[in-house]
């Protein structure tokens, strides 16, 4: 009886942690990824595309830190757009560099579904 009572705890345990990691993007905030994704377009309208390419990288990392506290749709489409920036930004294609982080905050700042 002790052994049920045990293993019914642990299951109600695992599940309520899932319950909590599955509702964790509803309230996630963009605020800091745009501030810095802003960050990264400023350097890249100067002109320095070597700059720009570590911008970006700072945000993918923001990103990846934002995405362990739970991933969304919102995150994962911003994710991809930062991607393709960093890739333009290697290749010294600002203006494309420039436009894909300005779709990420696009997607960051989309109303939630």
């Amino acid at each position: 009886m002790k052994t049920k009572h045990f293993l019914m705890a642990i299951l109600l345990s695992v599940f309520s942690l899932t319950a909590q990691a599955a509702g964790s993007p509803m309230n996630e905030s963009f605020t800091n990824l745009i501030a810095l994704s802003n960050e990264a377009i400023e350097v890249g309208n100067a002109g320095d595309a070597e700059a720009f390419v570590d911008s970006v990288k700072t945000v993918l990392t923001a990103i990846g830190e934002q995405n362990d506290q739970g991933s969304s749709i919102r995150l994962q489409r911003a994710d991809a757009r930062m991607k393709k920036a960093l890739k333009a930004g290697k290749a010294g294609k600002l203006p494309e560099g420039i436009a894909a982080m300005k779709e990420a905050i696009v997607q960051m700042e989309a109303e939630r579904k």
